[in-house]
C-alpha cells in the first residue's frame, strides 16, 4: 500500500504542499478543488499552471493520486437541478486530472448532494454510463464517494460496468452512517479504488443512520484512538486485494503536520511498511 494525504490535512498551499508532504514521508498528495472557478483561466488550477504543478510534485518525489472535487457536495450528477453543471464539472475534472497526471477524480455526494431516493441513484447511474468512455479515453477513473450501502454501491457499479468508474471508500464515514466497515469492504470488494483514512468516535450519541448520519463524531479523536478498527480494516482491504493508496483525511488537533505524521506512522506500523 501507499500512503498519501489530502492537501488540507497538512494545511499547505500548492507552493509548498509537495515538499512538506515529502518531508513528512507521504508518497502522494490528493489535491483540494474547492470551487469550480479554481480550474478556470484565472484560478490556481488553471490549464496554464498545471505543468508547473505536475513538475513541482515530481521534483519533490511525490505523486498526485487524486483530485478531490469538494464543491460537488453542493450538487451535481444526482441532482436534477444541477446535473448539467455536474456533467460540465466532472468533464473539467477529467481534463484537470489528465493534465496533472492524477489517475483519479473524487466525485462526492454529501450534504446537499446526498442521494436520498432511487431517482437520484438512477440519475447518477445514467450519467456515469455517459461519462465512462470519456474517463477511459483520458485514463482517469471517477471515484464516487457517498452514503449508499456497500451492497447497493456494488450493484450500481456492476451495472455501469466500467473499469474507469469506482468507489472512494472512507473507513470512518461508513461508521457515521451506521454501517460496519468490515462488511462494507467485503461487499464492495474490487470496486474500492481509493480509501480515505480518518477517525470516528460515537461516544454517547445514538447510532448514525443513512437518513440521520452521525458525522459529528468524525475526527473528534486522533487517528487510531477512536472507534475505527484500523488493524482489521487494513487486513480486510488486503483480503479483497486492495493494495493502492490510503489517503489521510484526519484531524489536525494541536498541530497539522505533527498530527498527520502520527497518523502516517501508525498506518505504516500496522501495515508493516
Amino acid at each position: 500500500m501507499k500512503f498519501g494525504t489530502l492537501q488540507n490535512v497538512i494545511e499547505q498551499p500548492l507552493s509548498t504542499v509537495f515538499s512538506v508532504a515529502s518531508e513528512l514521508g507521504f508518497a502522494g498528495v490528493e489535491l483540494d478543488w474547492y470551487d469550480f472557478a479554481e480550474a478556470q483561466p484565472d484560478g490556481p488550477l488553471a490549464p496554464q499552471n498545471r505543468e508547473e504543478i505536475r513538475r513541482a510534485a515530481s521534483q519533490a518525489g511525490v505523486e498526485i493520486p487524486c483530485v478531490a472535487a469538494h464543491f460537488l457536495n453542493r450538487g451535481g450528477l444526482a441532482d436534477p437541478e444541477m446535473e448539467a453543471f455536474g456533467l460540465d464539472a466532472v468533464r473539467t475534472g477529467i481534463r484537470l486530472c489528465a493534465d496533472l497526471g492524477a489517475p483519479f477524480l473524487l466525485v462526492p455526494f454529501f450534504g446537499p448532494a446526498m442521494m436520498r431516493n432511487d431517482q437520484a441513484v438512477a440519475r447518477l447511474e445514467a450519467h456515469l454510463r455517459l461519462l465512462a468512455p470519456e474517463a477511459e479515453h483520458a485514463r482517469v477513473t471517477l471515484a464516487i464517494e457517498h452514503t449508499l450501502r456497500g451492497d447497493r454501491t456494488a450493484a450500481l457499479l456492476e451495472r455501469v460496468d466500467s473499469p474507469f468508474i469506482g468507489n472512494y471508500w472512507d473507513m470512518a464515514n461508513c461508521m457515521g452512517l451506521g454501517y460496519d466497515p468490515l462488511e462494507e469492504i467485503a461487499q464492495l470488494g474490487r470496486h474500492i479504488v481509493r480509501v480515505h483514512a480518518k477517525e470516528y468516535y460515537r461516544g454517547g450519541a445514538a447510532p448514525g443512520t443513512p437518513d440521520q448520519p452521525h458525522f459529528d463524531g468524525l475526527n473528534t479523536k486522533p487517528f487510531g484512538q477512536g472507534d475505527v478498527p484500523v488493524p482489521a480494516v487494513l487486513s480486510a482491504l488486503h483480503e479483497v486485494g486492495y493494495d493502492s493508496y490510503i489517503v489521510l483525511e484526519t484531524g489536525k488537533f494541536d498541530d497539522a503536520k505533527r498530527s498527520a505524521k502520527a497518523a502516517l506512522t501508525l498506518l505504516q506500523e500496522l501495515s508493516g511498511t
